[in-house]
C-alpha cells in the first residue's frame, strides 16, 4: 500500500507529500479526524514514505524498510496504544518514548513514533509528552492520531501540526466496499451503515452487524421489555456493547432524520426504512431528542466502566418511559 491507495483523503495526503518534497518532516504531527477513516493507514504509510529507500515521497511497497514497517518489524517504528483492560495510555509508556527519542535512528533515516487513538492518553501521560514536543529531536518525527480534540490537553494540540481528515460520501465507501470483493447488496447497506468511516463499514463484513443491530432494536425499541429479562444481556452483546448501542443510536438517529426530511435515502438502515417511516410518525420530536441523548449517556458510562447489566436497565427504563 501507499499513498494513492488511501481513498477520499487528497487533502491530508497532499499535505504529507508536500512536506516530503520540500524535506520539512520534522516534530510532531496530530491525525484528526473520525474513527476509520484512514488516520491510522496515513501515518504507517507517512512513516514508510519517509524512511523509503527509493526516496520518491512515497512508500515504494518493495524495499526492505517498506516490507519491515508493512510487518511491524522496523526498529525505527513505534506504534503505541492503550494498553489492559483500562483503555488509556499510561504515563510509562510515555517515557519509553521519550527514552527511545533520546537514541539516534538504527537504520531508518528518522524514528517514528505514532500514538494511536490520543484521546486515551492520561493527564499525567500528556503532561510528560509535552517535554518531549517542546524540544522533538530533528531525526524522529510524532504522529498523534485522534477522534476526539476535547480529550487533548491544549498545550498538547497547539505543539502539533494539525492534520485534519474528513468522512467519505457513502458512494465513495460502496465502491471501495465492492472493489474488496463484497457484494452490491451489503455493500450498500453497510456503506449507509458506516456514517462516513470505511473502516467501520469493513468491520460490519467481518462480524454479523444485522443480527446484532435486529437484536438489539428489539429489544430496546420494539419489545422494549428488555429490563425484565435476564437473558437480554447475552454475551453477544457484553462482547461489543459499543457496536450494539451504536447500531440502536443509528435506528434512533434514522427516526429522527425522516422525521424532517421524509428521504428513505438518508436513512442509514436502507433494509428497514419501511418499519422505519410509519414509526417515526409516532415519536414526537422532544421524546425522540431525549431518546437519543439516553442512549449516548449510556454509551459514556460504558467508557467509564459502569457496570453493563445496570447501565443497560436505566437505559431501558428511561427509553420504555417509566
Amino acid at each position: 500500500m501507499s499513498f494513492k491507495n488511501i481513498i477520499g483523503q487528497e487533502v491530508p495526503i497532499r499535505a504529507l507529500k508536500n512536506l516530503i518534497a520540500e524535506d520539512q518532516v520534522r516534530g510532531a504531527y496530530l491525525f484528526l479526524g473520525p474513527d476509520g477513516v484512514g488516520k491510522r493507514t496515513t501515518s504507517m504509510e507517512f512513516a514508510k514514505a519517509v524512511n523509503c529507500d527509493g526516496k520518491k515521497g512515497d512508500a515504494c511497497d518493495l524495499c526492505s524498510s517498506c516490507n519491515k514497517i508493512d510487518s511491524m518489524n522496523h526498529p525505527d517504528v513505534f506504534i503505541i496504544s492503550s494498553e489492559g483492560s483500562s483503555n488509556s495510555i499510561k504515563i510509562k509508556q510515555i517515557r519509553r518514548i521519550i527514552y527511545q527519542a533520546s537514541l539516534k535512528p538504527y537504520e531508518g533515516r528518522k524514528i517514528v513514533f505514532i500514538i494511536s487513538n490520543g484521546e486515551e492518553m492520561t493527564i499525567e501521560a500528556q503532561n510528560a509528552l509535552l517535554k518531549l514536543l517542546e524540544e522533538p529531536p530533528e531525526n524522529h518525527i510524532l504522529i498523534v492520531t485522534a477522534s476526539n480534540i476535547e480529550g487533548l490537553l491544549s498545550t498538547v494540540i497547539s505543539r502539533c501540526k494539525v492534520v485534519r481528515f474528513s468522512c467519505l460520501g457513502q458512494d465513495q465507501i460502496q465502491a471501495f466496499l465492492q472493489r474488496r470483493g463484497i457484494d452490491e447488496k451489503k455493500a450498500i447497506l453497510f456503506s449507509h451503515m458506516a456514517m462516513g468511516s470505511p473502516g467501520r463499514a469493513l468491520g460490519y463484513e467481518r462480524m454479523d452487524i444485522i443480527t446484532t443491530r435486529d437484536r438489539i432494536v428489539n429489544d430496546f425499541f420494539f419489545r422494549k421489555t428488555a429490563l425484565l429479562r435476564e437473558g437480554t444481556l447475552n454475551e453477544e452483546i457484553k462482547r461489543d456493547l459499543k457496536t450494539s448501542l451504536y447500531m440502536l443510536l443509528c435506528w434512533y438517529r434514522d427516526l429522527m432524520v425522516f422525521k424532517f426530511t421524509q428521504d428513505k435515502t438518508v436513512l442509514l438502515n436502507v433494509d428497514r426504512s419501511e418499519e422505519i417511516s410509519p414509526y417515526s410518525s409516532r415519536f414526537s420530536i422532544d421524546r425522540l431528542e431525549r431518546d437519543i441523548a439516553t442512549i449516548m449517556k449510556t454509551m459514556v458510562y460504558m467508557k467509564s466502566n459502569m457496570n453493563p447489566k445496570i447501565a443497560l436497565f436505566n437505559m431501558a427504563i428511561e427509553l420504555k418511559g417509566i
